[in-house]
């Protein structure tokens, strides 16, 4: 991306009731002052206050903002418009014929990181927020914005630095009697124990910021449209005594001990003749086999042995066996199949709170989940991982001996860990970052 134009586009939706058009850019006080008129033009003098005038004839707020103190550490020009897109595009407009050009995806928060508002990881935590479907995830997002995250893998980079110029040292000096530390390779494997704790963050980080697909999933009738609309809040799904109502998987998002789900219900699993119930049918295979937690919703007022047989046989690996119905059968003995059982009732709701913690359990192997206070993404793991393979073997190198190589490897280490916030990044990995971002953001 090109630093150093000025560049302009809509920081919020077109459509609302206010649009803000940001500029960025050596040229955004021109810029903004020939969109924009007041009783008096943009300046430093009012730098940071906002004003009110015109563009066209159209009334707008606007806002100057000098560098290096704006999000982007260039000078910014915030023009708030009305936000129906005639107005919003008419600002737009006329920014363009002042010069600007329109920003690339991600481009404003590009610039924070190139100068230096923003790292790499908050840089991503920028796109988080944005796409945060949960309370938790955007608090997670906040955290990370806020440097916590950074702040933790900055420490770790400089812990490695310190254990390099040991390793050089005992090259530069080998004759010397200098006061080496003797516990190089016990501080290299509480390195590697910290990473171990990050990356075990993933799995729930990625729930956060993606969420799950949960797949309702057992024979018609067993409730599973009722369970969706319990755990959704609302009525989604018709419901109905009569079998193979549901004949396409019904899907809706909801939140669930705070990690965002898509809900999926799917048509009851039997035979049929039914060449539309058939179809329904093959859909409710490829949901469950697509699917990352299965609650298969058992009838105990049915065939108790029909219904576990088919449990064992269909359900995938890790699905929770949810016995429905609990307020017909209060008493019932039921068969336990050999994984995670509950009993619940759809339609009283009792015992729902059993079958959420089953969903933490099998998640993330925790009673109750709560939020990490950081969570690495993928980009991030991956690069931890790398520097933990370092870490393994600069650790063998200086027992050997090898101080050399223990020094390289430790280099090697810091590397892949700098690429997380950025301290060493190529254009490659920038383009991989910021593509998935909004224009605007």
């Amino acid at each position: 991306m090109n630093t150093s134009d000025t560049i302009a586009a809509p920081a919020t939706a077109i459509g609302g009731a206010v649009t803000i058009i940001r500029i960025a850019g050596p040229g955004a006080l021109t810029a903004g002052n020939t969109v924009w008129h007041g009783r008096r033009p943009l300046s430093g003098a009012d730098a940071r206050k906002m004003q009110l005038g015109k563009i066209g004839g159209d009334p707008a707020l606007a806002v100057y903002m000098p560098g290096p103190h704006s999000y982007t550490g260039d000078d910014v020009v915030e023009l708030q418009c009305h936000g129906g897109a005639a107005a919003a595009n008419a600002a737009l407009r006329a920014a363009f014929a002042a010069g600007c050009r329109l920003a690339e995806p991600g481009e404003f928060t590009f610039r924070a990181f190139v100068n230096g508002k923003l790292d790499l990881l908050q840089s991503e935590a920028v796109a988080d927020l944005v796409s945060s479907g949960s309370e938790a995830a955007l608090a997670l997002a906040e955290r990370q914005l806020a440097g916590t995250l950074s702040e933790k893998l900055n420490s770790v980079i400089d812990r490695i630095d310190d254990l390099r110029s040991e390793c050089e040292a005992r090259l530069d000096f080998p004759d010397e009697d200098l006061d080496f530390s003797s516990g190089i390779a016990a501080e290299i494997s509480a390195l590697r124990v910290e990473l171990h704790r990050l990356l075990a963050t993933r799995s729930l980080g990625d729930s956060l910021r993606d969420g799950v697909r949960v797949v309702l999933a057992g024979r018609p009738n067993a409730g599973k449209s009722s369970l969706l609309n319990r755990l959704a809040g609302f009525d989604r799904a018709i419901v109905s005594a009569i079998p193979g109502t549901t004949r396409d998987t019904v899907e809706c998002d909801a939140v669930l001990r705070g990690i965002p789900v898509k809900l999926i219900d799917t048509a009851g699993l039997r035979e049929s003749t039914d060449a539309v119930e058939q179809l329904g049918i093959e859909r409710s295979r490829r949901s469950i086999a697509a699917a990352q937690i299965t609650f298969w919703v058992l009838d105990p007022t049915g065939d108790l042995d029909a219904e576990t047989a088919e449990f064992n046989q269909l359900a995938p690996p890790g699905a929770i066996a949810v016995w429905n119905k609990s307020d017909l059968v209060p008493e019932m003995r039921l068969p336990e199949p050999a994984t995670e059982t509950v009993r619940i009732s759809a339609r009283t709701g009792a015992n729902l709170d059993e079958l959420l913690d089953a969903f933490g359990r099998t998640l993330c192997a925790a009673e109750h989940p709560e939020p990490p206070e950081v969570a690495v993404n993928a980009r991030c793991a991956a690069a931890l991982e790398s520097a933990d393979r370092s870490l393994e073997q600069a650790s063998g190198q200086f027992i050997s001996a090898n101080f050399e190589l223990a020094a390289a490897e430790l280099a090697t280490a810091a590397h892949a860990i700098g690429t997380t916030v950025g301290r060493t990044a190529d254009p490659d990995l920038l383009d991989r970052v910021f593509q998935n971002f909004c224009i605007g953001k």
